[in-house]
């Protein structure tokens, strides 16, 4: 595994402290700044979209489609940039899609700026940035293990996965409060600037990856694609853990905070406030649990580790499903974070860690479709909400999840001896 940029001296603060020793490699740190950049436009696009869609037309049905428009390039571009992350130079691809996200912002912008606002616009926009961002992801988390040496991998995938997060946190309350004093438009003119000073910040990255660029010129995409798939299809223990995914991404994430909204109205009878207060809890535990992973180092038998956070997290949206006071729901829905993203940033470093360098865009390519999968599970727990009501959901999606993570425990051998 190739990295670039000399660790700082041993007397620095960021060796002395092991929750940031990844940060001593100058590459990974250029890449993990980017990464704060590009989480605080996404997430600030995100709770613009939803808001403005929502005033134009006052339609939970339009706004649960765009958050599906959203996710479905996942499926459909998401294998495809997988496939030039290991044909192409990982970083000019990163700076690419980020130019062109900036650019789409702009126009948006423009949209707004001058009137010209239409429903239509709202799903062409969000459909383009969803490939951008189905290709930019695997290339990122790509690149990730050409900053690091192998041993500092866990930690390096819990500090990315830990810059989108602390977005995830403040993002909804900075993004209410951008709309309300600067208005939408300028929303989109500050996600442009975001998504400009990732390619700023991450020109000077010089990172080596082992692809053939020879033999890419020989062999078709289609060829590529095709040896993706053969590869994961041989290799035990990566078909397991990527089918695994598609579990929570069907059965809980779409549970909990798919329909959060209506459960913070029905059940616990909150305002937008504290519907706020659900999401940003939810933030902070997908926070801090792979942070203290993290300050752990590398840690044995992470195919246990992976089965119990899958277990916990499902348990967690069942006691989520039950909670009738908003105290004990922002302590529970915390939980259920801090499982849910322990869980991804293991099954992350393992596939990293495991994968061939020439293989390893397609392979977080093919990981990250289960995102794609994310609007079949929103839509089974719409309806399960619309005619039982959102607890009896939650419950149902928690429930499910625990008995087919608990089967998988049992079926899946390759993840149980992982080491």
């Amino acid at each position: 595994m190739a990295h670039t940029g000399a660790p700082e001296k041993p007397g620095s603060p960021l060796t002395r402290l092991k929750t940031f020793s990844s940060l001593k490699y100058r590459d990974f740190r250029l890449l993990w700044f980017s990464t704060l950049f590009a989480s605080a436009g996404n997430w600030i696009q995100q709770i613009t979209l939803g808001w403005l869609m929502y005033e134009m037309t006052s339609s939970a049905f339009l706004v649960g489609a765009l958050h599906g428009t959203r996710t479905l390039p996942f499926l459909l571009a998401g294998p495809i940039g997988g496939v030039l992350s290991d044909r192409m130079d990982r970083r000019r691809l990163l700076i690419s899609t980020q130019i062109m996200l900036a650019l789409l912002a702009l126009a948006f912008a423009f949209l707004i700026l001058f009137d010209l606002l239409r429903v239509w616009h709202f799903f062409v926009f969000t459909f383009l940035s969803g490939v951008g961002w189905a290709v930019n992801h695997p290339v990122r988390q790509a690149l990730v293990a050409n900053t690091v040496p192998r041993h500092e991998l866990l930690n390096a995938v819990v500090l990315i996965t830990s810059a989108f997060n602390v977005n995830r946190v403040i993002g909804p309350a900075v993004g209410g409060l951008l709309i309300a004093f600067f208005g939408p438009g300028n929303n989109f003119l500050l996600q442009a600037v975001c998504f400009a000073m990732v390619v700023v910040v991450v020109l000077p990255m010089r990172v080596q990856q082992q692809n053939d660029e020879e033999r890419s010129r020989r062999v078709s995409a289609l060829t590529s694609f095709r040896e993706g798939i053969d590869y994961v299809s041989k290799e035990k223990t990566i078909l397991a853990l990527i089918l695994l995914t598609i579990i929570p991404s069907i059965f809980l994430m779409p549970f909990t905070t798919g329909i959060m909204p209506v459960f913070a109205k029905d059940v616990l009878g909150a305002g937008p406030d504290g519907l706020g207060i659900l999401y940003a809890s939810f933030g902070a535990g997908a926070l801090l649990g792979p942070m203290i992973l993290a300050s752990a180092g590398d840690v044995r038998r992470k195919g246990w580790l992976v089965l119990a956070t899958g277990v916990l997290s499902a348990l967690g949206v069942i006691a989520f499903s039950q909670a009738a006071v908003m105290p004990v729901a922002i302590v529970v829905i915390a939980w259920v974070g801090a499982a849910q993203m322990l869980f991804h940033t293991i099954v992350n470093t393992v596939l990293q860690t495991i994968t061939p360098d020439a293989f390893r865009g397609r392979v977080m390519s093919l990981y990250m479709m289960d995102h794609g999968l994310v609007p079949l599970g929103s839509l089974i727990a719409g309806v399960l909400a619309q005619f039982y009501g959102s607890s009896l959901a939650i419950l149902t999606g928690g429930a499910i999840g625990t008995v087919l993570i608990l089967i998988a425990s049992v079926r899946l051998r390759a993840i149980r001896t992982m080491v």
